[in-house]
């Protein structure tokens, strides 16, 4: 199934601010298990950032002075509380994103183990702070820094969400063509670029999203633009090294929702391509500013409303898909 930070969809200022709602499931199916996180402490007080592996990674709010983490296997209902790292602007950076790096066996008692990643922005090199928690302990460990990869932009920029894809990490850049890569086996980290043919020689903000091929796992970025429609590329020989897989007329599909602007331009302004569903479940999630949130099925051509189960809400940014994963014999080192 499915978490997300239900939100209302008039609120045009909710993709911006922390979500006021605590986080809810929907499941994939009708026999799937129906999940909830009521097990966890001070629930409103935190924020989805991660699901990988079986497990919830959940962040402090901003209005916190320490801001921790808590991991859950929503399935088992254990959890664990960590420390944020170490690190201050003075000694280390800022942190702008955090993920679930890998899942261990249970511990002996029954107890989680797992590893959590931190990017900081140390200077102008980005670095990983790796968490290791086994035990009931938890450990950071400071990687070094990048030596192949400078940031001369302002950190803000940095999306605070990790994708998984393709056995690497991306966290997404606002208003640049490229993404930020972490290899999960190498720890190294690098800049990825999406493909120019997406755009032709449109300027502005161009609105993509990494992801993964539904069929066969791999890599892929879909955009969602006024001239083009709903696009998807896979790694290749082609434009530096992507080919264009899949493209889809949109603007037909738009006008049979009523609520939406009928004026292209006005209504492509109001349009946000939120995510390819981690779930490989062949849909695309397309948010829209002041009008809900939507999700389109690429091979049934389907559009559908994201209403989520309270009253007059919608599915907030991100979706985040969430499969149980058994914890034993999983290995450490298993990203």
């Amino acid at each position: 199934g499915h978490f997300y930070h239900p939100m209302c969809p008039q609120d045009p200022q909710a993709f911006q601010l922390p979500p006021p709602a605590a986080p809810a499931f929907q499941p994939l199916t009708a026999s799937s298990p129906r999940l909830s996180l009521d097990f966890l402490p001070d629930i409103f007080d935190y924020t989805l950032y991660d699901s990988h592996r079986g497990l919830l990674l959940l962040r402090r709010k901003p209005r916190f002075d320490t801001r921790g983490f808590l991991v859950c296997d929503p399935i088992s209902r254990r959890h664990a509380l960590l420390p944020s790292p170490p690190i201050s602007s003075l000694n280390g950076g800022h942190v702008f994103g955090s993920a679930l790096l890998s899942r261990g066996a249970a511990d002996p008692d029954g107890g989680l183990r797992f590893e959590v990643l931190c990017v900081a922005l140390d200077v102008d090199r980005p670095r990983a702070w790796v968490a290791s928690f086994r035990d009931g302990w938890c450990r950071w460990n400071a990687l070094p820094r990048s030596r192949g990869v400078t940031v001369d932009f302002d950190a803000m920029r940095f999306e605070r969400i990790c994708v998984h894809a393709a056995g690497g990490m991306y966290w997404h850049i606002l208003s640049s063509p490229y993404a930020l890569a972490l290899d999960a086996a190498t720890m190294e980290f690098s800049f990825l670029r999406a493909p120019e043919m997406m755009w032709g020689e449109l300027d502005g903000h161009h609105k993509y999203r990494m992801g993964e091929v539904p069929e066969d796992g791999r890599l892929c970025v879909a955009s969602l633009e006024q001239q083009h429609g709903l696009q998807m590329c896979v790694r290749g020989n082609g434009d530096n090294g992507w080919v264009l897989e899949r493209r889809i007329p949109m603007d037909e599909v738009f006008d049979t929702v009523p609520s939406l602007p009928k004026d292209p331009v006005v209504r492509h302004a109001r349009l946000l391509l939120g995510d390819v569903d981690r779930g490989r479940t062949g849909r695309v999630f397309i948010n829209t500013i002041g009008f809900g949130n939507f999700s389109y099925d690429m091979n049934t051509k389907k559009l559908e409303y994201l209403a989520a189960e309270e009253d007059g809400m919608t599915f907030g940014h991100p979706v985040f898909a969430y499969f149980s994963t058994p914890d034993d014999g999983i290995g450490m080192g298993s990203a």
